[in-house]
């Protein structure tokens, strides 16, 4: 596991842009890519990993508002 310079986890939170995340999603996952968002955020949410599950569920949000 990466850490910060203190010592905390380095979460995917920290670092990704939810634009750039949703660009990547398409490329990475197509037609599904709003699904996939959608499962990394329940993903994030069973694993109690607070932060990284408000990031997916911004990127959820930025697909409903870009693409519907």
């Amino acid at each position: 596991m990466l850490r910060t310079d203190n010592g905390a986890a380095l979460r995917l939170s920290d670092f990704v842009d939810p634009n750039d995340a949703v660009i990547a999603a398409i490329e990475l996952y197509g037609p599904e890519a709003q699904t996939a968002a959608a499962y990394c955020a329940m993903e994030a949410h069973f694993a109690g990993r607070l932060a990284d599950f408000r990031l997916w569920c911004e990127v959820f949000r930025v697909f409903k508002t870009r693409f519907h």
